[in-house]
């Protein structure tokens, strides 16, 4: 007996150990996606699914559904996100933002509570679904929110969006610059109609003691903390802002400081998407009064300035410029108009 027992305690620890093991299988629909990335869909995150690239989702029957299956211990937990493509920034993942399978205190991912037995967990890319369907929801709409940053220095900790009491609390919501041009972006998806109050932070700080000062300015509202304010969304917006001031076209250069009245018939400009040059044609309440056509680019600096009375027209020249997005600003004594185009190269 006593050289059989031995054998029988690491055979019931081996037993034992092999028993703590579960299976875990994602299946994943992707019929919400436009387009799978060439690099595939993964599963990252949390403190179980390693980083971007680490878990590769397959599809073997080609029918849309993307599988991987993990081994865990029994008990496992842990935050989770789908991405379509290997994106080590995070950038290509599903934007679950405001959907009750998100976490916004956990960068908007999803959870997957402990794990006693194998499982198979259904979902759908972008939505909540759990059962496989993965129906392409038709009632909501995307809300994506582009700051400029050319009038502070970037806090270490990051930029957020919070607030309102639809945004989360300074930390939850991270904007990302892809880019790297100074400009952070943020999308959420919303039920149409959605309105709330919200704000920008340069940091990331609990008390809001790093949050935009709008004391003063006409987009903040002194009755909300001098928050700003979007209002019954009914269709995919993208709504273009300056940290700290209340320039809505994505400048940065305020508006009304000088009281100019903005005349959205002050002129109109063609091509949009210029490659060689694009066409600033004035018109009635500009007519023989002076004035001053500015080119800004997307950070908010004046690349060139021109002034002129009795012209019709003026033709911008881009091909000195690089491609991206900019800004025709032109101002006369009492009025003023920006109209944003494209360089396309």
């Amino acid at each position: 007996m006593k050289k059989i027992l031995p054998f029988f305690i690491f055979a019931l620890a081996l037993s034992t150990a092999y028993a703590q093991q579960v299976s875990i299988t994602f299946e994943l629909g992707t019929a919400t996606i436009a387009s799978i990335d060439s690099e595939g869909v993964y599963i990252a995150g949390g403190s179980g699914f390693g980083a971007p690239g680490d878990n590769l989702l397959t599809d073997a029957d080609g029918d849309g559904v993307y599988s991987v299956t993990v081994q865990r211990d029994q008990g496992f937990s842990s935050y989770y996100i789908f991405l379509n493509g290997n994106c080590p920034d995070y950038n290509c993942k599903e934007n679950i933002s405001g959907l009750p399978c998100s976490d916004p205190a956990n960068f908007n991912d999803r959870f997957l509570p402990p794990v006693m037995s194998d499982t198979t967990i259904l979902a759908c890319f972008g939505t909540c679904e759990s059962n496989g369907d993965c129906t392409v929801v038709t009632d909501s709409i995307d809300i994506t929110f582009q700051l400029n940053t050319a009038t502070i220095d970037v806090d270490a900790g990051g930029i957020f969006i919070a607030g309102g009491g639809n945004f989360g609390n300074p930390g939850d919501n991270p904007m990302i610059d892809p880019e790297g041009d100074g400009i952070y972006t943020f999308t959420s998806r919303r039920p149409v109609g959605f309105s709330s109050y919200y704000t920008f932070l340069n940091g990331n700080c609990p008390d809001y003691s790093c949050k935009e000062d709008l004391d003063g300015l006409p987009c903040g509202d002194p009755d909300a903390f001098n928050d700003r304010f979007i209002s019954s969304v009914m269709t995919d917006l993208t709504v273009f802002a300056c940290y700290g001031n209340c320039a809505d076209d994505g400048t940065c250069i305020e508006t009304s400081t000088n009281e100019l009245i903005i005349d959205k018939n002050l002129f109109t400009l063609y091509p949009t998407v210029a490659n060689d040059y694009t066409m600033v044609n004035f018109g009635e309440n500009a007519m023989n009064q002076v004035k001053q056509i500015l080119l800004i680019n997307s950070m908010g600096e004046v690349l060139n300035t021109t002034k002129m009375q009795s012209e019709n027209a003026y033709q911008v020249d881009t091909t000195p410029y690089a491609s991206g997005l900019y800004f025709i600003m032109v101002k006369t004594e009492n009025k003023m108009l920006t109209k944003k185009f494209i360089i396309q190269k």
